[in-house]
């Protein structure tokens, strides 16, 4: 399917590239990179050809990676990244009475605006890398057609301060770099030295930065670099889906939902609890850990086997009370979060979560259509601060019900409505150059923990060139100093996890020394780029004997 869409290049089909500087924050420089199509169903791909007409700059490009091969079992010390390229691509087929600026909805404005990446990574495809590169220049202009926000930039209203979408098609980024090392020889387990590597920087502004990058033995990663303003976790997913859906069938099988501001709008008068006020506080210096403090972070790769994740459900279940596994797993890193702040002087510590309301919503005032089919906020978070000493004392089962309970509290629809209209009450921080941030992430306070779940999205990665085995959301958090657990599902679908975290060294040593050993490092071998451990595999062939 891949070649026969290259192959088809209709006659009335241009593409004109140049480079540009994607650290130049100007607006006053459009690019002159375009792709036309004949329409939103049909690719055409050629030679990119540097246009006579406009003469670029040309970015200076380091040199490409010089592929290393490690003795198998030694992991790179660390991955570099080389860019040869940077393409701004394009709708090729704008749609007719676009909004020329979409207002982002209250609930945008609640996480704010900051990058966000999901990252692919594939083993090297029968293709070759050639050929996915170019599938992704003949798609992304239809694509950029159907998803049209995602060709504009973000900018501020110039009279209120607040982020809006500005669907200008000036161009979604297409970036092709290339890495010296072999996926088998990353050392996924330290999250820094692989996905913060892979996560290629990017502008300001750009509303998606697609990132194709190379490895020395011919795998690849394919990361949607976007902003969080425009997506949360399930419109993120949404983006691979459609775009494996393009290509395999040449359309979509649905149509996203672009308004934003008209779905949530607030009430009049706004109506919220008071108690919204203490769970926000500006992101500014003097509410946040200095910078030397937030660096202690380590970030780390886990995976979680389809076995442990059956056994802490069993665990921290009772026969009145079945835990979900989100459950489970938050009750079983809960203790381990007391664990690591026991006897520091702190009596209490936080887990918080981050839900999605999308099924919440009260039906007689959303359709659930539209709402699946919407790519933008639909989150907030729950939290619970304890004593150290109740998570401690108690067992597993009676920690998840604490966590049941407090995501329960979020899960209504009258949440959502509250956050909408307290937003509304308070746009005037946008005017003064600032936004609003959860006090919880901040890392203020008691020890808070924070769990995201992307468990329930499911990804498609298969877009012609095979599944990829790590599927997984990257952020910088910038001066947040709070713990996190980002969880998904693995993309073999087996029934185990992948769990990116951001975590204060104490706690990183706990999750070590945990004698369940439930988060296993995420290492090249257990990801399915090397050679089995042989730990697992004794594991596996012990679990199998007892069946």
């Amino acid at each position: 399917m891949v070649f026969s869409i290259l192959r088809r290049l209709p006659p009335n089909c241009q593409v004109r590239n140049a480079s540009y500087d994607p650290m130049d924050p100007s607006p006053s420089k459009p690019p002159s990179v375009q792709a036309i199509a004949l329409g939103p169903d049909h690719f055409c791909a050629c030679a990119v050809v540097r246009s006579c007409i406009h003469r670029q700059k040309r970015i200076p490009l380091p040199p490409r990676s010089q592929p290393s091969f490690l003795p198998d079992g030694m992991p790179a010390e660390r991955v570099d990244v080389a860019v040869s390229s940077r393409t701004l691509v394009r709708a090729s087929d704008p749609p007719r009475g676009f909004p020329a600026v979409l207002q982002p909805s209250n609930l945008d404005l609640i996480l704010g605006s900051f990058h966000i990446y999901l990252i692919a990574v594939y083993p090297a495809p029968a293709a070759g890398f050639p050929a996915v590169a170019a599938a992704a220049r003949a798609t992304l202009p239809a694509f950029l057609s159907r998803f049209f926000p995602f060709a504009g930039r973000i900018v501020a209203n110039a009279d209120t301060g607040v982020p809006e979408i500005a669907c200008d098609n000036a161009g979604a980024e297409l970036v092709v770099a290339h890495a010296g090392v072999r996926l088998a020889d990353v050392d996924f387990a330290d999250a820094d030295r692989s996905l913060g590597r892979i996560a290629v920087p990017f502008q300001q502004g750009l509303a998606l930065s697609l990132q194709l990058v190379r490895f020395a033995c011919g795998g690849f990663a394919m990361s949607w670099a976007t902003n969080h303003l425009l997506v949360d976790g399930h419109g993120l997913t949404a983006l691979p889906n459609a775009w494996a859906e393009l290509l395999r069938t040449g359309g979509l099988s649905w149509e996203p939902h672009h308004e934003r501001a008209s779905l949530f709008r607030p009430r009049d008068p706004p109506r919220y609890s008071p108690t919204l006020d203490a769970e926000f506080t500006r992101y500014a210096p003097g509410s946040l850990p200095n910078c030397l403090l937030t660096a202690t972070l380590v970030r780390r790769n886990y995976v979680v086997s389809a076995a442990d994740v059956d056994r802490l459900g069993a665990a921290a279940s009772t026969p009145a009370r079945r835990a979900t596994r989100l459950e489970s797993l938050s009750a079983h890193v809960w203790k381990l979060l007391a664990a690591a702040a026991g006897g520091l002087g702190d009596t209490r510590c936080r887990m918080a979560w981050l839900v999605d309301g999308r099924r919440r919503l009260d039906a007689a005032r959303y359709d659930a259509g539209t709402v699946r089919r919407y790519l933008g906020n639909v989150v907030t978070y729950a939290s619970r601060e304890v004593d150290v000493e109740a998570v401690s004392s108690s067992p597993l089962a009676d920690v998840a019900a604490m966590a049941g309970a407090a995501i329960a509290e979020v899960f209504r629809s009258e949440r959502y409505e509250e956050l909408v209209d307290w937003m509304e009450a308070h746009k005037r921080v946008f005017r003064e150059g600032g936004k609003w941030t959860e006090v919880v992430g901040t890392g203020t306070g008691s020890p808070a923990l924070v769990v995201l779940s992307f468990v329930p999205f499911h990804v498609e990665g298969d877009f012609g060139f095979g599944r990829p085995r790590l599927v997984i959301p990257w952020i910088r958090p910038g001066r947040l100093g709070s713990a996190a657990m980002t969880v998904a599902r693995s993309p073999l679908e087996d029934g185990s996890w992948l769990i990116t975290a951001r975590l204060w060294p104490r706690l990183a040593d706990a999750v070590d020394a945990d004698p369940d050993a439930v988060l296993k490092p995420a290492t090249a071998a257990r990801l399915g780029f090397g050679a089995p451990d042989p730990a697992d595999v004794m594991m596996q062939h012990t679990t199998t004997s007892r069946m």
